[in-house]
């Protein structure tokens, strides 16, 4: 411990000696490195230490940087070695005997790093070296990391203090070993040139690499040249002082595709990379702009608008573009980060200004049944048709193609086909995208053009006056209380609602709730089967007043309407003779309705296929309507009668999706007879409604003749 102490104060009075350079000062920035040279000595120098100090070092081999704390002194790096670095974590030594010095270099300095050290020869001669560490500058130890595709020129900035704006900057890399590559005092800015230092001699000096390639990946240190003082240079310069580390990624490019887009509309692209890069991290830049990075796999990122998903089982980077505008056109690089290496594709995405696709369209499906939704086609020859449903974060993430066979595509004029999508469920509701697929060998896209907002329905639900009908709700798994408990997002169990009207508006009618006993509304009652995930409630002694518009809900994100049409308890049974006519009296309750009269085996197929006449469409070929209002009753006659007349008819009247029916038989003999009719009650003429909501009508018994029927 002694001999510690008396080596630090011998090294301490050599720096003061006359004439001899024996000791220097180093100053370097917190975060950032410093590279000084350590000049050898003559044998007087060497012969002038003293003893007890050459007898420690005379134990030691080759060039050696060794750190003085105390009263301990502690080996940082040595090496036998000539003109090759060696490294030892931070610290790294290289020797070059033909140009009689040996150079240090030490990266991400800190404040404990601060101090005395000692470099040189255990056979000749040593220095001692002051380490100063300061953080005085904003600039001092940035670190950045800039990406560039192969063949890009890039130009970078490294920020220094003013106090060195006379200095020489100096740019080198470290790419293994720190090789000097400009220097501000001897670079030209030739056009031929690959790297090109300026200087504003302000605050900063810009360095420009030009077509770069692979070679030029590295970490790059921007530093001044100075000596042991915080003034101008003088001729001696004893280090150099890196001020900021800039980490350079070379992409290499696996593909260039051109990606047509429209303006207003979306586009869905993804970027495929090899099998054994599938979880690597990815990122999408737009022109030179940063890198945004997908720090979250298998989720969908959102920035801004362009929204990604990586997909890591299958290798796959997906990027959703929305609302396309004129300022998107770009290119774009579909990259992935590798430890040696930066694989991307470039996207050239155009955005036509104008198209031919409708803007949107509004589709109603009822739940079980099918839907067709029409499509344009962008590209004529393109055999791989596309449908998407857009998530609450409104991206497009679910693609069905016509090569799966959850939707069916048929192809119906030039340019234009269908999507039909079958046996519909509560989850098919929302905003669907159209649209046709360009595939490439690494990258696929899908130029989505034509937007729908599909609304769905319950089919409709149809009962008799004074009888019952039951109205079923299917709801999805989520909202049972067993998903509910599971998840821990609900304090209780998920409460169903039947609403006449759309539930949790103002003007919606609460009917039932599924908490709520039968006793209170006598004529309702309620049943929740968990395992079916059905709502099913049960309404009796129909009346003309319950018809209308009900809505399904579970909170406010389950609604889902359907439509209660009754059919009053007297039917109308009308007989006349081929080519006379028939004049049909049909009651209706309400005024200011609708009233309508059309065919069919079923109301709801009535109202599908369309009336006969109505009261915006009075004479329909022989068919014409009149409506006394005072009378409570409109009249339809039919002119000039045919045998195909003959069947089920419906008197109708309809206001704000609510409808309320009285059945009409029409028979149509040869004989000829006067224009008669007779109404039945619902007792000896009612149809039975089944479960499947059809019904079968009772034979009614005909007169034999006309005589009879006098």
């Amino acid at each position: 411990m002694r001999a510690g102490i008396i080596i630090i104060i011998i090294f301490l009075t050599l720096c003061l000696i006359s004439g001899q350079v024996l000791c220097f000062k180093v100053i370097g920035c917190s975060g950032g490195s410093v590279m000084f040279k350590c000049m050898y000595k003559s044998d007087e120098q060497h012969n002038s230490t003293p003893l007890n100090q050459r007898e420690f070092y005379d134990q030691l081999k080759g060039k050696y940087f060794y750190i003085s704390k105390s009263v301990f002194i502690k080996c940082v790096i040595s090496t036998e070695t000539q003109r090759r670095w060696v490294y030892n974590e931070r610290f790294a030594l290289y020797d070059d005997e033909n140009s009689r010095f040996f150079t240090v270099f030490i990266r991400n300095l800190n404040r404990e790093d601060a101090g005395k050290y000692i470099c040189g020869n255990n056979q000749k001669w040593s220095h001692d070296v002051e380490l100063e560490v300061n953080n005085n500058s904003s600039s001092c130890g940035t670190s950045v990391i800039r990406s560039a595709y192969i063949g890009q020129t890039i130009t970078f900035s490294c920020e220094y203090e003013h106090g060195f704006k006379t200095h020489t900057k100096v740019l080198y890399r470290v790419n293994g070993d720190p090789v000097l590559v400009l220097n501000s005092s001897q670079s030209s800015q030739s056009s031929e040139e690959k790297f090109i230092l300026s200087d504003s001699q302000k605050d900063h000096f810009t360095v420009t690499i030009r077509d770069i390639s692979a070679a030029e990946r590295g970490v790059y240190l921007c530093g001044v040249e100075r000596d042991g003082a915080d003034k101008p240079p003088s001729e001696k310069i004893t280090h150099i002082t890196f001020i900021k580390e800039i980490e350079l990624k070379v992409l290499r490019q696996i593909t260039s595709v051109q990606v047509e887009a429209y303006i207003s509309k979306s586009v869905f692209i993804k970027c495929k990379f090899p099998e054994e890069f599938k979880e690597n991290k990815k990122f999408i830049q737009k022109d030179s702009s940063k890198e945004i990075s997908v720090d979250e796999q298998n989720q969908w990122i959102p920035h801004g608008k362009v929204h990604m998903f990586d997909d890591t089982s299958a290798g796959v980077l997906k990027v959703f573009i929305s609302d396309l505008t004129a300022a998107d056109e770009a290119t774009y690089r579909c990259g992935m980060n590798t430890a040696d290496d930066h694989l991307f594709m470039k996207i050239r995405l155009k955005i036509n200004q104008g198209d031919n696709f409708r803007e949107s369209s509004e589709s109603v499906a009822v739940i079980g049944e099918s839907v067709k939704l029409s499509c344009n086609s962008p590209e004529k020859q393109q055999l791989i048709k596309h449908i998407c449903k857009e998530n609450k974060k409104k991206i497009c993430q679910s693609i069905s193609s016509s090569e799966k066979q959850r939707f069916e595509f048929s192809d119906s004029t030039a340019g234009v086909y269908t999507a039909s999508i079958s046996n519909v469920s509560p989850r098919d509701a929302g905003v669907y995208w159209c649209g046709a697929e360009t595939r490439h060998e690494h990258l696929t896209s899908v130029s989505l053009t034509n937007k729908h907002q599909l609304t769905l329905t319950m089919p409709p639900v149809i009962g008799r006056e004074g009888d019952s009908v039951e109205i079923k709700c299917p709801y999805d798994e989520k909202h049972t209380e067993e998903a509910c408990l599971r998840s821990g997002k609900c304090l209780s169990k998920e409460v169903k609602y039947l609403c006449k009207g759309k539930c949790f508006t103002k003007d919606a009618q609460n009917i039932i709730r599924s908490d709520e006993d039968h006793v209170i509304k006598p004529r309702i009652s309620v049943k929740d089967d968990t395992e079916l995930n059905l709502f099913t409630v049960n309404m009796t002694e129909l009346r003309a007043e319950d018809a209308g518009k009900y809505w399904c809900a579970v909170r406010d994100v389950f609604n889902l309407p359907l439509e209660l049409m009754i059919i009053m308890k007297d039917a109308v049974i009308h007989e006349a003779s081929v080519g006379g006519s028939a004049s049909i009296s049909c009651k209706h309750i309400r005024n200011q309705t609708q009233k309508l009269f059309c065919r069919g085996d079923q109301p709801n197929i009535c109202i599908r296929d369309g009336a006969r006449v109505s009261s915006n469409k009075r004479i329909n070929g022989r068919f014409s309507l009149t409506e006394e209002t005072s009378a409570g009753v409109f009249t339809v006659k039919i002119s000039d009668l045919r045998e195909e007349d003959a069947g089920k008819y419906w008197c109708a009247e309809e206001s704000s999706g609510s409808f309320i029916f009285t059945e009409v038989q029409l028979h149509v003999t040869r004989e000829m007879i006067s224009d008669t009719k007779r109404e039945t009650s619902q007792e000896t003429e009612k149809p039975e409604i089944t479960s499947s909501g059809t019904e079968t009508v009772q034979e009614t018994e005909k007169p034999d003749s006309f005589c009879q029927r006098l």
